[in-house]
């Protein structure tokens, strides 16, 4: 049954994201992009050794074949790019490359070779981060979920993906964390959270999702009797993990419209929406859904209590 009151949420404010809170989320952002940042480094001086031990001069690594890939990044052509192009195309990028940028450095072309190799390669981990922002809103979730069902005294497992279902009595840390989808017992029923789950009808996937039904296996084909049956859905929504307060409103309006499109397809199915970047105005309009039932659920992923709060309920559910 959804509560009468969402705890820990008695006005719009309370579902602001405080300073402290957009503090420590973008402290735990920057530790993790040091440690994804490590490989990238890693790379950048196998480059710098490799040019040393076989270039002399600048035009010597016009015939690296072995680097070509590298050095092509280090010119500016992004690996899709490079995708697009013919050994020729390669060729006249390169010697161009040579032509216009390393041999006005002279004896410094090494250098220059390595940091705008690793120039691109930021230019990648940047991406990679926004993908990493999401994975580990996913972590915290999962984490806080496992938790919960601990508390209460409900059996689980975990499946990371590949493999089988891990009991909850012997699953690792690290496979909390990597969990792709949890499933329990609730007294009689049993229920299976997914993490971005790709569900028919909607044009995106669902950063949430609660059956009512669960499988062994998580390929397309065991899987499609249970999403194809609205019947079997108990809580569908979003999960925005972002800290920065200028994507913020933007964001919400994405949620938003995924959440639309999700209540114009699942009628009975609750909806609930965990931000970590939440505002005074993206608040009011979180906490007007709450109230005219719009919403069935929301929390800040940075407020502890709220996010707890939430995860009993869904596990009760």
């Amino acid at each position: 049954m959804m509560p009468k009151s969402i705890p820990y949420v008695s006005t719009p404010k309370d579902l602001v994201t405080t300073r402290e809170a957009r503090r420590d989320g973008f402290l735990s952002i920057a530790l993790r992009r040091d440690i994804e940042s490590t490989p990238y480094i890693e790379q950048g001086k196998a480059l710098w050794s490799k040019l040393t031990l076989n270039t002399k001069r600048c035009d010597d690594i016009l015939k690296l074949a072995e680097l070509r890939s590298a050095l092509l990044l280090a010119a500016g052509c992004s690996a899709k790019a490079q995708g697009n192009m013919d050994d020729d195309d390669k060729s006249r990028v390169l010697e161009e490359f040579v032509k216009r940028v390393l041999r006005p450095v002279g004896k410094k072309y090494i250098d220059e070779i390595v940091y705008r190799y690793l120039l691109s390669l930021g230019e990648q981990l940047g991406g990679r981060m926004k993908n990493i922002i999401g994975v580990m809103a996913r972590e915290k979730l999962s984490r806080k979920i496992i938790a919960q069902l601990r508390v209460n005294g409900m059996k689980f497992a975990v499946h990371c993906g590949k493999g089988k279902w891990i009991d909850g009595a012997v699953c690792s840390s690290q496979d909390e964390g990597n969990a792709k989808a949890i499933r329990w017992q609730n007294g009689e029923y049993t229920r299976m959270l997914m993490h971005n789950a790709n569900i028919p009808g909607v044009a995106k996937n669902v950063d949430i999702v609660v059956f009512n039904k669960t499988s062994d296996r998580l390929d397309k084909n065991s899987l499609s009797p249970i999403l194809s049956d609205q019947k079997n859905y108990v809580v569908m929504g979003e999960l925005k993990g972002g800290i920065d307060p200028a994507g913020a409103d933007e964001h919400w309006k994405t949620a938003s419209t995924a959440l639309d499109r999700i209540r114009t397809t699942f009628k009975k199915a609750y909806i609930a929406f965990i931000g970590a970047a939440i505002e005074n105005a993206m608040a009011g309009e979180i906490y007007t859904q709450l109230q005219s039932g719009l919403l069935d659920y929301a929390a800040n992923l940075t407020n502890d209590n709220q996010l707890t709060a939430f995860c009993d309920w869904l596990v009760n559910q």
